[in-house]
């Protein structure tokens, strides 16, 4: 029996089933506002985008996307989050910030990746 939640990776419409982790955050670059009578009282707003880092494992035909090529010519990327239980979905389009790959004696290879996109949110589903 299932008790908890899984996120499914998808780039350009391709799942990446080699993820061994997937992280995502809403984030901005809000703002204090600060006054001298009322002390902190509040914030400015910035821009909402959601940030996506990830870490696959490579297989021997190699990483299923092709990340680096997409961060060379800054072409923009659609990423798709998906629960597994719920079937909720987060689509975000933005860009590739950072690509790497890690390789070590006796360790599996693997790549990694951030991107930072529009802010989407997780919506639909079985629940709603």
């Amino acid at each position: 029996m299932t008790v908890y939640e899984q996120t499914y990776l998808f780039a350009n419409g391709i799942a990446l089933a080699e993820n061994t982790t997937v992280e995502s955050s809403l984030e901005s670059d809000d703002q204090d506002v600060m006054t001298t009578v009322l002390d902190w009282a509040g914030i400015t707003p910035a821009p909402i985008t959601r940030t996506v880092s990830a870490n696959n494992v490579i297989p021997l035909a190699g990483v299923e996307f092709d990340f680096e090529q997409k961060k060379i010519d800054r072409e923009e990327v659609e990423i798709m989050l998906q629960e597994g239980g719920s079937g909720k979905k987060c689509i975000t389009r933005g860009f590739i910030l950072t690509c790497s790959r890690s390789s070590g004696v006796g360790q599996t290879a693997t790549f990694s990746f951030t991107f930072k996109g529009s802010p989407g949110k997780f919506e639909g589903g079985i629940l709603g």
